[in-house]
Parts: C-alpha cells; sequence; structure tokens
C-alpha cells in the first residue's frame, strides 16, 4: 500500500515539474529535499549503494572527513539524491563547502553555494587559486551529453577540465579523483593528461592510490603545480 501510494506521488511530483517548471524554484530547498526524500522516496532505490558499496563507504566515512579536516575550501563535482548529505561534514562553516553540476535539477541537492554549470566553466564562476581541494568522483569516466547518450570523455575534453580545475585550485592543492575501471581503464596519469596541471602526491593517508578488492572503482591523489 506504502509503495503504491509513494508510486502515486511520484507521477504526481514529475507531473508537476513538466506541468509548471518554475514551481520548484519557489520552494524553499529544506521542504524540497523533504517532499522529495520523504514523500516521493527518491533516495530509496540507493540505499544499498550507500551502506554497501565499498568506494562510496569510503568516500562518505573516510574521504570527505578528511578532506574537511584537512582543507578550508572544498569543491564536489556533480550534485545527486545520494550526495547531499555531504554538506553535513562542513556544517561548522558552510561556506567552505561549493558544488557544481551543470544540470539544473541537480541544485536542489548541491550545497549553500552551490553552481549551476559545466565543470569545465569552473573558472567562470571563482577566482583563480579559490579552493584548496576538488573531489571529482563519477565524473572522468563518462560523459553524458544532452541526450543522456553514454560515451567515454575524449582526452581533450579532459585536458580542459584540468586546465578550469588548475585556475581555480590554489598552488599545492589537492584534486581527488575517483572512476570506475569499467569506463576508464588507465587513470589521468597513465593516460599522459596530468602535465602540466597536476601531479601524483602520496600525501594522503592512503598514498596516492586507493583500490578496493573485487571492486572495479578506484581513487587517485594529484597535487596542483
Amino acid at each position: 500500500m506504502m509503495d503504491t501510494f509513494k508510486t502515486l506521488l511520484s507521477k504526481l511530483a514529475y507531473w508537476v515539474n513538466e506541468a509548471f517548471p518554475n514551481a520548484k524554484s519557489l520552494a524553499p530547498k529544506p521542504l524540497h529535499r523533504f517532499v522529495l526524500l520523504r514523500i516521493v522516496g527518491m533516495n530509496d532505490q540507493y540505499e544499498h549503494m550507500l551502506r554497501e558499496n565499498p568506494e562510496r563507504l569510503f568516500l562518505q566515512n573516510d574521504a570527505l572527513p578528511w578532506v574537511s579536516a584537512s582543507y578550508k575550501q572544498i569543491l564536489f563535482v556533480g550534485t545527486a539524491v545520494y550526495t547531499y548529505h555531504y554538506e553535513k561534514l562542513f556544517a561548522d562553516d558552510p561556506n567552505r563547502y561549493t558544488t557544481i553540476d551543470r544540470n539544473p535539477s541537480a541544485k536542489v541537492w548541491g550545497s549553500k553555494h552551490h553552481i549551476v554549470a559545466p565543470i569545465e566553466e569552473v573558472d567562470r564562476h571563482r577566482p583563480p587559486g579559490f579552493f584548496d581541494c576538488v573531489v571529482l568522483s563519477g565524473v572522468v569516466g563518462h560523459s553524458v551529453p544532452e541526450h543522456n547518450e553514454y560515451g567515454p570523455i575524449e582526452s581533450d575534453d579532459l585536458r580542459t577540465i584540468l586546465k578550469a580545475l588548475h585556475r581555480v585550485l590554489r598552488p599545492g592543492g589537492l584534486l581527488l579523483v575517483g572512476w570506475n575501471l569499467n569506463d576508464m581503464a588507465q587513470s589521468l596519469f597513465q593516460r599522459g593528461l596530468l602535465e602540466p596541471y597536476f601531479a601524483p602526491t602520496d600525501r594522503t593517508p592512503w598514498g596516492a592510490r586507493k583500490e578496493f578488492p573485487e571492486d572495479p572503482h578506484v581513487f587517485e591523489f594529484y597535487e596542483r603545480r
């Protein structure tokens, strides 16, 4: 009965979104989130991932808490229903945490200072050296063009992203990159794309690279030159 009720509410929410596309922008973000999470149940399908996915557990329980304690200004790339709670790690000062996503509808899951733009345009929204750390997880392995067609990001596009991140990171700042090896078998370093912007660094609790047994995800850590 409850599942049927949630399904009806979900369909109603999508109908309202299509019929009145500007309506959700009028609702306060906490209320908007409450409806999507508690009434529509958008996060239900991700509960298993958040509890058991080793890559996701590492990001939320180890990497991000360490980043929050070690760096002042952090940029998190890509927002979704399963990332909104990361902002709690920066509750001491929400101004330290910025999110960015090219999809306007993802703004509801973003931080206080969310940016609606492609990551390669971040340097249009923040001055040089503004950030101390950038978290780029699940972004470099594939692209999502306008028609939601998945495919590998070309090397030239990856260089454009790295160049933009280089501008907004301070010298010595950290770039944390996570991806699925099934999407991109070689790292940015192995593909020779870091020069002249970044270099691998082992100045983290996990060294320069974090892998997971029997899981295709991996994280690497780079320092801004």
